[in-house]
C-alpha cells in the first residue's frame, strides 16, 4: 500500500454513532495513508468520545496497520501471544487472528470457539491502551465481537459494590487466553492468588480523558489481591455481570477491510463462536499504554 505523504482529504470526516452506549463509524479516512495531523486529532478525539471506532471499507498491508498504530504510541511485540502461531516473516507488532492451517492453526485448535471478555495485553504493567483490528477475510453474520463501555459500568455501580472495590487490585491473568487456553511455556493455574500476570487497579484513571473505568482483564481468571479465592471469585463475578448488561453493550458485525479501534482502558471486548469450516482472518497491532493508576 501507499506509503507516501500525508493525503489532501476530499471532504470532512465524519463521526457517526452507533447509538448504543459506545461506538462510532469514522468515515473519509484512507488509513493506508499517513493521517495528517488535524486528521489525526479528529480521531483521536472521537476515539477518547466514543471509545470505539470502525473504518469501513479499507486496504492495508502490515506496514499500513504498523504505521497507524504507531500514530498513537509504540506497539507491543506478539512473539509467542498469537492464536496459534505466525507465518515466517510476519513483523513483531502484528498478531495474527486466524483459524488458518498456513498461520500455524491446528485441526484440532480452537480458534473459532468463543473468546470470553476480555481487555488485551493487560497481563502486562503497561497494557494496551489501543487495539487496531483489520478484517481480512471474514464470514458474514458470524463472529462478531461485542464490546462494552467500562465507564458506565463503573459510573452506574451500587454504592455498596463500589465501596466494596475502592482501593482494591487484581491479578490479570497471563496463563490463559481468553478461549481458556493455556498459553506457551505455562502450567495450569492451579490457585488464582499466585497465578502469573501483573496486578492492577480494579478501578482505574484514563490517562487521557481522567474519567474512572473498571478494569479486571479476563472474565473467569483473575482475582482480588486480599481475598481469599473464593470470595474474589464471587466479586469478580458479581462485577462481570454488572459490566455487562445489555445496555453498556456494542456488538459489531465484521465485513471485509473493516478496522475496528478501542480502548483497553474503559472497555471490554469479546467473541461468538462460529462454524471452524468458515474461514476468518484478521490482524492486529496493540499500541502500549500507561500503568495504570
Amino acid at each position: 500500500m501507499s506509503s507516501g505523504p500525508a493525503r489532501k482529504r476530499d471532504g470532512p470526516i465524519t463521526v457517526v454513532p452507533t447509538g448504543a452506549a459506545l461506538g462510532a463509524e469514522v468515515r473519509g479516512v484512507d488509513l493506508s495513508r499517513p493521517c495528517a495531523p488535524d486528521e489525526l486529532a479528529t480521531i483521536v478525539a472521537a476515539w477518547h468520545r466514543h471509545i470505539v471506532l470502525l473504518f469501513r471499507g479499507q486496504r492495508l498491508d502490515d506496514d499500513d496497520l504498523i504505521a497507524f498504530g504507531r500514530r498513537l504510541g509504540p506497539l507491543h511485540r506478539t512473539e509467542g501471544l498469537t492464536y496459534g502461531s505466525k507465518p515466517a516473516g510476519t513483523r513483531a507488532e502484528i498478531e495474527i487472528v486466524s483459524n488458518q492451517r498456513e498461520d500455524g492453526v491446528t485441526a484440532d485448535g480452537r480458534p473459532a470457539d468463543e473468546c470470553t471478555w476480555h481487555t488485551d495485553m493487560s497481563m502486562f504493567e503497561r497494557p494496551a491502551s489501543a487495539s487496531i483490528l483489520y478484517a481480512e477475510d471474514v464470514p458474514s453474520g458470524v463472529g462478531q465481537t461485542r464490546f462494552t463501555n467500562l465507564y458506565r459500568a463503573y459510573e452506574s455501580l451500587s454504592e455498596s459494590l463500589r465501596r466494596r472495590i475502592e482501593g482494591r487490585r487484581s491479578i490479570h491473568d497471563f496463563a490463559y487466553t481468553a478461549m481458556g487456553e493455556i498459553r506457551a511455556g505455562f502450567e495450569p493455574v492451579t490457585d488464582k492468588s499466585k497465578g502469573p500476570g501483573a496486578d492492577h487497579p480494579i478501578v482505574r484513571t484514563h490517562g487521557e480523558t481522567g474519567r474512572r473505568a473498571l478494569f479486571l482483564g479476563r472474565r473467569g481468571y483473575g482475582y482480588v489481591l486480599g481475598l481469599p479465592v473464593d470470595e474474589s471469585d464471587r466479586l469478580l463475578d458479581e462485577l462481570w455481570a454488572h459490566m455487562t448488561r445489555p445496555e453498556l453493550v456494542w456488538e459489531h458485525d465484521w465485513r471485509i477491510g473493516d478496522v475496528v479501534m478501542w480502548d483497553n482502558r474503559c472497555c471490554a471486548h469479546g467473541r461468538a463462536a462460529f462454524d471452524p469450516g468458515l474461514r476468518r482472518r484478521l490482524r492486529r497491532v496493540t499500541v502500549m499504554g500507561e500503568i495504570p493508576v
